[in-house]
């Protein structure tokens, strides 16, 4: 496993960043989760378990008060029963996602090998709309982005200019979970969410972005750009699309070589489901 724990804002966040180093992975798939006066926010993954209780006593269990889910996928669940179970700490996420942490859940075999065999039960209860810190130094709100999952939310402190957003948005559009896969993304919702979240925050010339397993980013024209970015993916495969072109021939011409991704999740995460769902956005309109 590798592991990095990373201070921010002169030590007011801290974060664990976890990946599995399986070697048929070229390079980490990142996982992150954050502590803020007396809040945590994620759990990481079910792999990383032991590495996020280690993490737990760095920041001193006594201090932690809740603990805060912005969805149910495994690399962000993955501790809540350790946090539950075992130290009584409350554990809070949307109501969607509820029911899914009440039962436990697994994965296919890839997903096992990223982030760990399953996620085990356990009781949550629903995030409020605001969220203070243990000091009341810091109020966050919760903003519902799903999309990437039904039950995804982003948290917001408005006088730091923070935005904790998980996986609620990528750092480019390539490929979407879908098939059979029990994560199936819709680049319509994802495109409302990210266009919701830029239209609320538009006035945060010092925004700063927090994106699972990424650096922090510094600039609100990044979300710009991911509306940008999607909105040309939709132009160029509806021309294609119109012209009677398949969707494998689109996936040819707009991103080229075969991709990794696609064979090794059997599909279920492939440019093939970006541009289904991109056609089917079309096709709703």
């Amino acid at each position: 496993m590798v592991t990095k724990i990373i201070s921010h804002n002169d030590g007011k966040i801290q974060e664990l960043r976890w990946a599995s180093d399986h070697e048929i992975f070229t390079s980490p798939f990142w996982t992150s989760c954050y502590y803020i006066d007396g809040i945590l926010i994620d759990t990481g993954a079910p792999g990383g378990v032991e590495e996020f209780e280690e993490f737990l006593h760095f920041i001193g269990i006594n201090n932690i008060e809740a603990c805060y889910l912005s969805h149910t996928h495994e690399d962000h669940s993955g501790g809540a029963y350790l946090v539950k179970e075992k130290y009584n700490i409350p554990v809070y996420v949307s109501s969607e996602g509820i029911p899914v942490l009440k039962n436990g859940f697994t994965y296919p075999l890839y997903r096992k090998i990223a982030w760990g065999e399953k996620v085990l039960p356990v009781k949550a209860d629903q995030i409020p709309k605001t969220i203070y810190t243990k000091t009341r130094e810091f109020m966050f709100e919760s903003f519902p982005m799903p999309g990437h999952a039904p039950d995804q939310v982003a948290f917001i402190e408005k006088q730091n200019q923070w935005v904790f957003a998980a996986d609620g948005i990528q750092l480019e559009y390539k490929r979407l979970f879908g098939k059979s896969s029990n994560i199936s993304e819709d680049i319509s919702v994802i495109y409302r969410s990210i266009k919701e979240l830029y239209d609320y925050i538009n006035y945060m010339d010092q925004l700063q972005l927090f994106l699972s397993g990424k650096e922090v980013i510094y600039r609100k024209d990044f979300i710009l750009d991911r509306l940008t970015e999607i909105e040309s993916l939709y132009q160029t495969v509806s021309e294609l699309y119109n012209l009677g072109k398949p969707v494998d021939v689109i996936e040819n011409i707009i991103f080229g070589e075969d991709d990794f991704l696609e064979t090794y999740t059997n599909g279920e995460l492939s440019r093939k489901n970006l541009i289904e769902s991109l056609i089917n956005w079309k096709q709703n309109l």
